[in-house]
């Protein structure tokens, strides 16, 4: 939480998100290619994409929720929505549906990987590499080599036995 907070940019109106963030289900698109992603969006965009009816949130029209290589289509998780909670990896404020299988609220992909890689503080497995025999001093708690270079190595060697 000791990370400085970039501004955020909504993909649906290219403005700064100003206040808590929606954490939306979406589809970025280039030429047939589609991809599902979690986007922040700002509250205004959200706001448009839903309609209350008699106390119910129900979908506006499709075109609302869209434009040129990107289209949302529901709130993050299953449930009511949720007051703001802040980012575990950056504090910023989101906004997401309630669901148990969502084990902690982060605003993108890059502060869930960055809370993955920090989980044991970097330090790494304190093993010897499997290749070179030094002592795995960064990365993952469960890293097995002490670089790329030695994975790749190790890769290589593999390979070539099963060939043999």
């Amino acid at each position: 939480m000791g990370e400085e907070m970039s501004p955020s940019v909504c993909p649906m109106c290219d403005g700064e998100i100003a206040g808590p963030g929606f954490l939306v289900d979406a589809f970025r698109s280039k030429g047939r290619r589609r991809w599902g992603v979690r986007e922040l969006i700002c509250e205004p965009c959200y706001r448009t994409g839903w309609l209350t009816v008699d106390g119910k949130s129900v979908t506006a029209a499709a075109a609302t929720r869209q434009r040129p290589g990107f289209v949302w289509y529901a709130l993050v998780g299953r449930g009511a929505e949720q007051p703001a909670e802040p980012c575990a990896a950056c504090g910023r404020q989101v906004v997401r549906n309630a669901d148990p299988l969502l084990k902690r609220v982060t605003c993108s992909h890059s502060c869930s990987t960055s809370l993955t890689r920090s989980r044991n503080g970097g330090k790494g497995s304190g093993r010897p590499c499997e290749t070179c025999g030094k002592a795995v001093t960064t990365g993952r708690a469960d890293s097995r080599y002490c670089s790329p270079a030695c994975r790749q190595k190790a890769y290589r060697q593999r390979a070539k036995k099963s060939h043999a």
